[in-house]
């Protein structure tokens, strides 16, 4: 999976910059920063960032408050106040978490898994079923098996296809896939047993590489 695309709304610089050094070195992109909630929302329409964190009262007329009930993506409060006004009109815009300032790195790392957590269950791809483009929601795929320049998505019982490299899937599916053999993509969570050669999804018995078997080890043991 790609890493975390993070815009941060925040007025403090120093404050800013740690957040952003402490997100890049937890592996996410820091794709835009503002000071002003007004000029965030034109960023983030242009910039669709995966998550916001957002600083609750900034420079400008409008707040951090103000910008999350404008937007549809998850959201994690920053702020050095924690008075019961605040707090009541940040739970109404549905965060992620609610962070107070100085925050802690492990405070902060807790906050990103649970965002990971709520996109991971929503993520969805579009694929092709007859003349229509229908969404498959990502945690309902078993396996996919590529097969020319298409992959198979395997949901139990139907089967979609997708024209996708093995690479591009990954890039676009959660850290829940695991590529066991050239022409096969696995869903961790639905593994049932494997061995050194096979790693069993429900009742398909699916071939394992050995150039991957040290990593399927790795990762199911």
């Amino acid at each position: 999976m790609r890493s975390l695309r993070v815009y941060i709304l925040e007025d403090e610089i120093i404050t800013q910059e740690v957040l952003k050094q402490t997100l890049e070195s937890l592996n996410c992109n820091v794709c835009g920063m503002q000071a002003n909630a007004e000029k965030a929302l034109e960023e983030i329409n242009l910039l669709a960032p995966d998550l916001v964190f957002l600083d609750i009262r900034v420079d400008g007329d409008k707040t951090g408050i103000w910008l999350g009930n404008q937007l549809d993506i998850p959201i994690i409060y920053l702020t050095a106040f924690s008075d019961q006004k605040n707090i009541k009109e940040a739970v109404q815009t549905d965060p992620i978490s609610y962070l107070q300032k100085p925050f802690q790195e492990k405070d902060l790392m807790i906050a990103l898994e649970l965002a990971k957590s709520k996109l991971n269950g929503n993520k969805e791809l579009l694929v092709r079923d007859k003349s229509l483009t229908v969404k498959v929601k990502v945690n309902n795929i078993l396996y996919a098996k590529k097969e020319d320049h298409y992959l198979v998505l395997h949901l139990g019982s139907e089967k979609k296809m997708i024209r996708s490299t093995v690479q591009e899937f990954l890039d676009n599916v959660t850290d829940d896939f695991l590529q066991v053999h050239r022409s096969y993509i696995i869903n961790k969570n639905f593994v049932s047993g494997f061995s050194n050669k096979v790693v069993k999804i429900r009742d398909t018995e699916i071939p394992i590489s050995l150039s991957y078997l040290k990593e399927v080890k790795a990762t199911l043991l």
